[in-house]
Protein backbone atom coordinates (compact mmCIF):
# COMPACT_ATOMS: atom_id res chain seq x y z
CA UNK A 1 0.00 0.00 0.00
CA UNK A 2 1.17 3.51 -0.78
CA UNK A 3 0.80 5.95 2.08
CA UNK A 4 0.09 9.63 1.73
CA UNK A 5 2.55 12.17 3.14
CA UNK A 6 -0.19 13.31 5.53
CA UNK A 7 -0.69 9.78 6.90
CA UNK A 8 3.06 9.51 7.46
CA UNK A 9 3.14 12.90 9.16
CA UNK A 10 0.20 11.95 11.40
CA UNK A 11 1.86 8.65 12.32
CA UNK A 12 5.02 10.52 13.25
CA UNK A 13 2.96 12.94 15.33
CA UNK A 14 1.35 9.99 17.13
CA UNK A 15 4.70 8.40 17.92
CA UNK A 16 6.18 11.70 19.09
CA UNK A 17 3.32 11.85 21.57
CA UNK A 18 3.38 8.16 22.54
CA UNK A 19 7.13 8.18 23.14
CA UNK A 20 7.04 11.17 25.46
CA UNK A 21 7.92 10.44 29.08
CA UNK A 22 4.48 11.40 30.35
CA UNK A 23 2.24 9.62 27.85
CA UNK A 24 1.47 6.68 30.14
CA UNK A 25 0.48 9.11 32.90
CA UNK A 26 -2.01 11.02 30.74
CA UNK A 27 -5.71 10.67 31.36
CA UNK A 28 -8.08 10.17 28.46
CA UNK A 29 -9.41 13.67 29.12
CA UNK A 30 -5.90 15.09 28.77
CA UNK A 31 -5.47 13.30 25.44
CA UNK A 32 -8.79 14.81 24.32
CA UNK A 33 -7.41 18.24 25.20
CA UNK A 34 -4.72 17.81 22.51
CA UNK A 35 -7.36 18.35 19.80
CA UNK A 36 -6.76 22.04 19.26
CA UNK A 37 -2.98 21.66 19.05
CA UNK A 38 -3.25 18.69 16.69
CA UNK A 39 -5.71 20.60 14.51
CA UNK A 40 -3.31 23.54 14.30
CA UNK A 41 -0.34 21.28 13.48
CA UNK A 42 -2.31 19.58 10.69
CA UNK A 43 -3.51 22.90 9.31
CA UNK A 44 0.04 24.17 9.13
CA UNK A 45 1.37 20.95 7.61
CA UNK A 46 -1.36 20.71 4.96
CA UNK A 47 -1.35 24.44 4.15
CA UNK A 48 -5.10 24.65 4.57
CA UNK A 49 -7.33 27.63 5.28
CA UNK A 50 -10.23 26.21 7.30
CA UNK A 51 -11.48 29.65 8.28
CA UNK A 52 -12.16 30.28 4.56
CA UNK A 53 -13.26 26.82 3.41
CA UNK A 54 -15.72 24.65 5.34
CA UNK A 55 -14.57 21.43 3.65
CA UNK A 56 -11.03 22.03 4.80
CA UNK A 57 -12.26 22.56 8.35
CA UNK A 58 -14.28 19.32 8.18
CA UNK A 59 -11.28 17.47 6.80
CA UNK A 60 -8.92 18.74 9.48
CA UNK A 61 -11.46 18.16 12.23
CA UNK A 62 -12.01 14.56 11.17
CA UNK A 63 -8.30 13.77 10.81
CA UNK A 64 -7.72 15.37 14.22
CA UNK A 65 -10.38 13.14 15.76
CA UNK A 66 -8.76 10.10 14.12
CA UNK A 67 -5.43 10.98 15.72
CA UNK A 68 -7.05 11.54 19.12
CA UNK A 69 -8.80 8.17 18.74
CA UNK A 70 -5.52 6.44 17.95
CA UNK A 71 -3.77 8.09 20.87
CA UNK A 72 -6.61 7.00 23.13
CA UNK A 73 -6.34 3.41 21.91
CA UNK A 74 -2.58 3.49 22.39
CA UNK A 75 -3.01 4.80 25.93
CA UNK A 76 -5.55 2.10 26.83
CA UNK A 77 -3.88 -0.79 24.96
CA UNK A 78 -0.11 -0.86 24.74
CA UNK A 79 -0.41 -3.43 21.95
CA UNK A 80 -1.95 -0.74 19.72
CA UNK A 81 1.41 1.02 19.60
CA UNK A 82 2.24 -0.61 16.31
CA UNK A 83 3.58 1.44 13.41
CA UNK A 84 1.82 -0.60 10.75
CA UNK A 85 -1.56 -0.42 12.50
CA UNK A 86 -1.33 3.32 13.13
CA UNK A 87 -0.16 4.13 9.59
CA UNK A 88 -2.79 1.89 7.98
CA UNK A 89 -5.57 3.26 10.20
CA UNK A 90 -4.65 6.86 9.45
CA UNK A 91 -4.36 6.25 5.71
CA UNK A 92 -7.77 4.57 5.59
CA UNK A 93 -9.28 7.35 7.68
CA UNK A 94 -7.86 10.03 5.37
CA UNK A 95 -9.10 8.17 2.28
CA UNK A 96 -12.58 7.82 3.80
CA UNK A 97 -12.71 11.50 4.73
CA UNK A 98 -11.66 12.64 1.27
CA UNK A 99 -14.21 10.31 -0.35
CA UNK A 100 -17.02 11.58 1.88
CA UNK A 101 -16.18 15.23 1.24
CA UNK A 102 -15.87 14.81 -2.52
CA UNK A 103 -19.01 12.71 -3.01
Amino acid sequence: MNYSPLAIHCTSLCFDTIQSQDFDKLTLEEIEEFKQEIYWLLRERAFMWPHHYQREHEFLETVTMSIVGILTQCRIHRTARNTSWILFTLEKSIEKIIYSLVN
